[in-house]
Formats: structure tokens, C-alpha cells, sequence
């Protein structure tokens, strides 16, 4: 069959058309791809707003607690850090700071410490959880979980009953060693939420030694200090910390509840109590004003030391001197970032 002029312009218009389809099917994916790459780079640089807006929390939150170090030796409810910090703006992200004193709970990793057992910490941590009416044995178990033996702390017997919940997860293998945070307390089998919930407010994950703040525990937490006390004995202590703040731990044994404390339990106890603290754990909320409908927020945990430079490893000595009232060591206090902690949703504070 001979091809004729109105069949090749035929094929050539076919051609034509099919070019255009081709160019226009490419153009829209180009455009697409060249949409999500700017929608892309558009969170990215919100998400790196926001994440430069936890920074100018965080710093605001060292801001305050350097601030009180200079003006006091102690850490109490009536200090600066304590105050609510008024919310901060950057480019147009509104940035809110909480602190909170770490020294006013128990801290799990002072039951082993210095290579060794802590026994006055650990018969406190079982008070508590008698208190809160939990098994002591907890304590137990707590312990097994940081120290670096295979044993049952004083009973004997295999630790793989104490991680029985954790045997084949890969956490297990953080046995034997300091807590991260309170969550891992879930890995032991003697622990599950209701019994996290309920200790949650009264104790912390610090990783070197926190001796507990008598200005700012809780007198649930105080009443674990010494055998056969109850918080009503501690009524006036509660009374009294809301006007005025505990220069020493002597003063402490001078208020009435406390004052018949043998001086055997005082020495024994003196250690693990301060009238300031080495630890503030702040919350820092960016929120992005800017975005259109519900506003975009991120939260960051940020764990603050306030610590001798000698003290970071667990110096017990240092901090026996700081509560005798040694001020030339309080000058020494370093405030630092020891962890940070990203969250899309509010966490537990």
C-alpha cells in the first residue's frame, strides 16, 4: 500500500501528540517532585526552628539556675529557678521553661555506688516503698539491676528471676548497670505501670550520686529517712519550710519531729541529705506561633547538673563538706547540660 502525503502527516501529528503527552507527563511529575522537596525543606526548617528554640530554653533554664547558685548556697521552693519563668520568643516561636529539682526525689542509682553497695540508701528506698504501700523487695531488685554481679543482692540465687520480664529483649543486656531513667524500672518483673505510676513522683534517674534536698523533698520521702516515722511527724518541718530554708542539715535535726533522731541515725543519714541540689531536670516547650491551624510543638527533657568539678563521679567526701557549710567549695559549683531529651508529645513531668 503507498504511503500518501495525508498518512505521513498523520504519523507526524501522531508523533507531535505523543511528544506533547510525553513533555507534559514529565513537566507534572517534575512539578510534583519540585512541591515535595519545598514542602520538605519547609518542615525542615520549622522543625530546625523549633529545635533552635529548645536550645534558647534550655539556656534559659541554666540561665536561672546559675543565677540563684550566685545568690545563695542552698536550693528551696522560694528560689529564682523555682519561680515560673515567663515564656521567651524567637522568631516567632513562643519557648516555656518548668524546673524541677531532682534532688527532692530518690535517686535509684545511689543504692550502688563507688563500686559497692550503699546499705542506708537501699533500707530508705525500702521505707519508701513501704510508705506507698509497695513491697520492699522492690528495693531489691533495683539494686541487682546496677550492681555488676550475677547474684540476688545478700540472698543468693540467680538475678535472671529479676529479669525474667527482659530475657529475650534486647534491654536485658543493660543489666548491671546504672539506670537511663525511671522507665527501665518496667524491665524488672517486679515492676509494671501501676507500681511505676505510683513511685514516679518520688523518685529520679541521675547518673552520679544525688544526695535527697531537705528544702524541697516531699515529707513522704523525708519520713522514709528514719525508722518508725510517719509524715504527720513531719507537719511541722512542712510548716516551716514554706517561710524559711534549712541553712544546714543540723538545723534539720532541730525541728520538733526530728529533734529525737539518735545521733547514731543522724550520722548515718547525714550523707544522703544536702540543703541544696546537684540536679534539675527542666521541660522546654517550643510551640511555632506561626503555623496555620493547630500549632506545632516540640518538648525536650534536659537533665542540668550543678556540680563540683571533682563531683561528677560520685564524691561522696565533696558533698559531706558542702552540708558542714564549706562555701569556698560551693564557689566551685559547674551548671552544665548532663542529657537532653526529645519528645514529640508532652512527657511525665
Amino acid at each position: 500500500m503507498p504511503i500518501t502525503a495525508n498518512s505521513q502527516r498523520g504519523v507526524a501529528l501522531l508523533t507531535i501528540l505523543l511528544l506533547v503527552v510525553s513533555i507534559t507527563v514529565v513537566a507534572g511529575a517534575m512539578l510534583a517532585s519540585q512541591k515535595v522537596a519545598i514542602r520538605r525543606s519547609g518542615l525542615l526548617f520549622s522543625q530546625d526552628q523549633l529545635l533552635q528554640a529548645i536550645d534558647a530554653g534550655q539556656q534559659l533554664a541554666m540561665m536561672a539556675i546559675r543565677a540563684d547558685n550566685n545568690l545563695n548556697d542552698t536550693d528551696s521552693a522560694q528560689d529564682i529557678w523555682a519561680q515560673p519563668l515567663p515564656p521567651y520568643t524567637l522568631s516567632g516561636h513562643s519557648v516555656t521553661a518548668e524546673i524541677r529539682d531532682e534532688a527532692s526525689r530518690f535517686n535509684i542509682n545511689n543504692l550502688y555506688h563507688d563500686g559497692k553497695v550503699d546499705g542506708v540508701a537501699l533500707a530508705v528506698l525500702q521505707r519508701l516503698l513501704s510508705q506507698l504501700q509497695l513491697e520492699p523487695e522492690i528495693a531489691i531488685a533495683i539494686l541487682d539491676w546496677q550492681d555488676a554481679d550475677r547474684e540476688v543482692y545478700n540472698d543468693g540465687g540467680d538475678e535472671t528471676v529479676v529479669y525474667a520480664q527482659t530475657s529475650n529483649r534486647a534491654d536485658s543486656k543493660l543489666a548491671n548497670q546504672p539506670f537511663i531513667s525511671i522507665e527501665q524500672l518496667q524491665e524488672l518483673s517486679a515492676v509494671d505501670a501501676n507500681t511505676l505510676a505510683t513511685l514516679r513522683p518520688y523518685i529520679t534517674a541521675v547518673p552520679y550520686y544525688l544526695p535527697i534536698n531537705v528544702n524541697t523533698a516531699s515529707p513522704t520521702l523525708l519520713a522514709a529517712l528514719v525508722e518508725d516515722m510517719d509524715v504527720e511527724q513531719l507537719q511541722p518541718l512542712t510548716d516551716w519550710r514554706s517561710q524559711q530554708v534549712l541553712e544546714s542539715i543540723d538545723n534539720l535535726w532541730e525541728l520538733p519531729g526530728l529533734s529525737s533522731v539518735s545521733e547514731e541515725q543522724r550520722q548515718l543519714i547525714s550523707p544522703l541529705l544536702a540543703v541544696d541540689s546537684q540536679a534539675f531536670m527542666a521541660l522546654i516547650t517550643a510551640t511555632d506561633s506561626t503555623a496555620l491551624g493547630a500549632a506545632k510543638q516540640r518538648f525536650a527533657t534536659v537533665l542540668i547538673g550543678k556540680t563540683a568539678a571533682a563531683n561528677v563521679n560520685n564524691d561522696v567526701d565533696n558533698t559531706a563538706n558542702n552540708n558542714d557549710g564549706n562555701n569556698d567549695a560551693q564557689q566551685l559549683k559547674e551548671v552544665k547540660v548532663i542529657n537532653q531529651r526529645l519528645w514529640a508529645f508532652r512527657p511525665n513531668f
